[in-house]
């Protein structure tokens, strides 16, 4: 493991005490999960954009809508 030291203005410092007591938990423990969380949205960020330039690459191109629109007719074959 290793140590990391940062410095925290007052307001930010303070936030973190109040988290670590509120959950009774380390200081260490709720930077850690902070980190976590930050991560997990950024990959979702990323994700999302993705998603975006595939849209915007699929609909530039009318043959993937004609693609598209035969994969619509069968989504619910073999349902009902």
């Amino acid at each position: 493991m290793k140590t990391y030291t940062i410095r925290l203005d007052d307001r930010f410092f303070e936030l973190l005490e109040d988290l670590s007591k509120k959950t009774k938990s380390p200081k260490s423990l709720v930077v850690k999960k902070a980190l976590l969380l930050y991560k997990r949205e950024l990959e979702k960020q990323e994700m999302l954009q993705n998603l975006i330039e595939s849209a915007r690459e699929l609909a530039d191109d009318p043959e993937n809508l004609k693609d598209i629109e035969e994969l619509e007719g069968t989504v619910t074959d073999g349902l009902g």
